[in-house]
């Protein structure tokens, strides 16, 4: 009977250790999950911007086809013309 007395009314001392050892192990578990979803993050961030390297440099070729175009360089083949509305239908 003594041992399921102190079953459930530990030493203080244990009550202490079991404390530590639970806010040890929410801390570690937090920091894991929290770096998990860092990692995450930038793995998204450094997709992003690829893609926004890639599409300012499709950007900056086609201001030089325009340009050349402006210029009478025109040895881009097939180039639409400059002066064509957007969303105006060609026939």
């Amino acid at each position: 009977m003594l041992e399921l007395a102190n079953f459930f009314y530990p030493s203080p001392i244990y009550l202490i250790v079991y404390i530590v050892l639970a806010v040890m192990i929410g801390f570690i578990g937090g920091y894991l999950l929290r770096s998990g979803i860092i990692a995450r993050h930038k793995k998204r961030i450094l997709s992003l911007e690829e893609e926004m390297l890639s599409n300012h440099s499709h950007i900056l070729t086609l201001e030089k086809e325009i340009s050349d175009l402006k210029n009478g360089k025109s040895s881009i083949n097939g180039a639409y013309p400059v002066n064509q509305k957007i969303g105006s239908k060609t026939s």
